[in-house]
């Protein structure tokens, strides 16, 4: 894989034998591909209410709990704002474990320039966290594509 990063998702389930074996998986991952970043993303219980990882706080002790340096969070803002709110506050507190960051708008996960969150005080405030990597848009685009690319023009 020619990727600098490697997302691996914790699937469906929980109790103790989940968090194991998610933990164990992680160790596995981040030993197997020392040269590339591990992401780790919760997803929101309200449209994935059986998914093991839903919070950035459950991400976190897990990052900690498997002790790798390779293994990060990916902050997905729609998920965030969908679970705990207070996106720019989040950004700035998980910072230094943030990998790859995500947006969409909330509630719908449409083109960010709809929605509950003013995605531009949330760029801005990426802008102004020094981040440099790449964003992902992960969205439900409203018809063509192309067609709901505007919101671009409003990055910093």
């Amino acid at each position: 894989i020619d990727a600098a990063a490697i997302h691996v998702m914790a699937g469906f389930g929980n109790g103790e034998s989940a968090h194991k074996t998610f933990v164990g998986n992680l160790r596995y991952a981040c030993a197997t591909a020392a040269q590339r970043n591990i992401l780790i993303e919760p997803l929101n219980r309200h449209d994935a209410p059986d998914y093991f990882l839903q919070t950035t706080d459950q991400a976190i002790a897990i990052i900690a709990e498997v002790g790798a340096p390779n293994i990060k969070l990916m902050f997905d803002c729609y998920h965030v704002a969908r679970t705990e709110g207070d996106l720019i506050t989040r950004l700035h507190q998980l910072q230094s474990d943030i990998g790859h960051i995500q947006f969409a708008s909330v509630p719908d996960r449409g083109p960010p320039d709809q929605g509950e969150v003013n995605y531009a005080a949330v760029f801005n405030a990426i802008v102004e966290m020094g981040w440099d990597a790449p964003l992902g848009a992960e969205y439900k685009p409203i018809g063509d594509t192309n067609s709901t690319l505007d919101w671009m023009k409003t990055l910093p």
